[in-house]
């Protein structure tokens, strides 16, 4: 598989560490218009298809049906933190559906954000379903399983309906069958497709323009994007990429992780959508090589590029709190 030098990672101007991965940039038309790597390959896209697995929830007006505000939808898309201003959501969200935790399938966590499971741990607490990164997206789930009388119980197995009706969106939305290769279990129980990441690029450009999508579809998707544009600290979490990047550009980027160095982006002014993978998984080339992309297309204006500086070209410190290297785009890929 053909790979590109994204990232390195110095010490004292050396390179120390380099990460490699590949990248496609596609139109609304599905066009490939640049890529780096092998964008071909199989590969598993993982939590960055979540704003798509939430199109069903939208098109059959669970949202309209259960009054779901804006923050709900966001979660439902996101791979959040843990939060405590996203567990109150999804606590809320959970008790006017007259659920329980023990509905949530994801299993417990502690939350990812330090601070909160520091305060878990200070107060004799433990993580629960609402502090996985994935409980809004089973949340969503159950949402649209309860609005169409479905079963609310095996909502992750694959023949499960919902599963079903959310693998066939993105496999329209991809141009590409995600039945017809691997599908794996994802760290929260649900299906895990796998996909070419040029499939993954065309997925993101529908989401950036939807003009060509059926109505309904289309006006699905607007319904996403505005409410992740209202309220990015609900995708993902203070001080993350994904949240800063949607904040800072005012929905003119928007953004989503994957697991195992995966990220997306969609960009609706442009109608562009690109995604990437970083072959080790790692989550700090991912979020150097998103921007490194982002930078080449001309997308973020100076303004931008300094209140995401921090996450362009990272410093690392030692224990001491001195700067003693650094993470950066590799020249030779752009």
């Amino acid at each position: 598989m053909s790979l590109a030098m994204f990232v390195e990672v110095t010490r004292n101007n050396l390179v120390e560490s380099a990460h490699y991965g590949a990248a496609a940039v596609c139109n609304q038309r599905g066009e490939l218009l640049h890529s780096w790597g092998d964008v071909n390959q199989l590969m598993f896209p993982r939590s960055s298809i979540k704003p798509l697995l939430a199109i069903p929830m939208i098109e059959q007006g669970a949202n309209i049906h259960y009054q779901m505000n804006e923050r709900e939808i966001t979660l439902s898309c996101a791979s959040h933190q843990g939060e405590k201003i996203h567990t109150e959501v999804l606590s809320s969200w959970l008790q006017r559906l007259g659920l329980s935790e023990e509905h949530l399938d994801c299993g417990c966590a502690w939350p990812e954000d330090d601070k909160n499971a520091r305060e878990l741990v200070a107060n004799g607490q433990a993580g629960s379903r609402l502090h996985h990164n994935c409980s809004g997206k089973h949340l969503g789930f159950l949402t649209t399983a309860m609005h169409l009388n479905e079963p609310l119980n095996n909502y992750c197995d694959l023949d499960h309906p919902v599963q079903r009706r959310g693998l066939k969106v993105v496999s329209e939305l991809a141009g590409f069958d995600l039945n017809s290769v691997s599908i794996g279990i994802d760290g929260c129980g649900f299906p895990a497709p796998s996909m070419p990441l040029v499939a993954l690029a065309r997925t993101a450009a529908q989401l950036a323009d939807p003009s060509h999508l059926t109505a309904k579809r289309a006006a699905a998707i607007a319904t996403i994007n505005h409410a992740i544009s209202e309220c990015p600290l609900y995708l993902a979490g203070s001080n993350t990429l994904a949240t800063d990047l949607n904040r800072v550009t005012g929905g003119a980027v928007l953004a989503k992780t994957g697991a195992e160095g995966v990220f997306i982006a969609w960009l609706p002014q442009r109608g562009l959508g690109i995604a990437l993978k970083i072959a080790d998984g790692s989550a700090r080339a991912r979020t150097v090589a998103l921007l490194a992309i982002l930078l080449h297309l001309k997308v973020l204006s100076k303004a931008e590029q300094f209140a995401l500086r921090h996450y362009i070209a990272p410093v690392l410190t030692n224990s001491q709190g001195i700067a003693v290297g650094g993470i950066r785009a590799a020249q030779s890929w752009l």
